[in-house]
């Protein structure tokens, strides 16, 4: 393999014996299931273990978002595979931008997850608190009775 950061190998369409190496099956296998697995916790985000620390909206959220990334990814894959190249597409400097993109969306997802758990175990602290000196947390709301019609007929 020619030197990845070299800019002619970055910009040149790559010959057919070159599709499937060492790189692309490691990137076909990481981009494929990280889309299987964010496809899965989009559909059930309250699977263990991302359902037990985060909320369920946060975990819809980075899913939505990993799928965006992993599916630009293999679209990228397959557009090298068929070797076509639209618009230069084929072009091995879209998959490194792909995985630059998953480095970029990992640590973004690290950085507001690490906050959102660090905002629930404020609440949790501050609910145990409030248990402990027997306040409510919150108020329980009262059922109203439901109007009931009957009629003869």
């Amino acid at each position: 393999m020619p030197n990845p950061f070299d800019w002619g190998y970055l910009t040149s369409e790559p010959a057919s014996g070159d599709v499937f190496d060492a790189f692309t099956i490691v990137y076909l296998v990481v981009f494929l299931g990280g889309f299987v697995v964010a496809a899965y916790l989009n559909s059930h985000p309250w699977t263990k273990p991302f359902g037990r620390m985060f909320r369920r909206k946060a975990v819809r959220k980075a899913a939505g978002l990993a799928m965006w990334v992993f599916g630009v990814g293999l679209f990228f894959f397959l557009i090298r595979l068929l070797q076509i190249n639209p618009l230069t597409f084929g072009e091995p400097i879209w998959m490194w931008l792909s995985v630059l993109a998953l480095v970029a969306m990992i640590a973004w997802i690290a950085l507001s997850w690490s906050t959102a758990r660090k905002a629930a175990a404020t609440a949790a602290a501050a609910q145990t608190a409030h248990a402990r000196r027997g306040k409510p947390v919150t108020q329980q709301q009262t059922r109203r009775p439901v109007r009931r019609s009957t009629t003869l007929r």
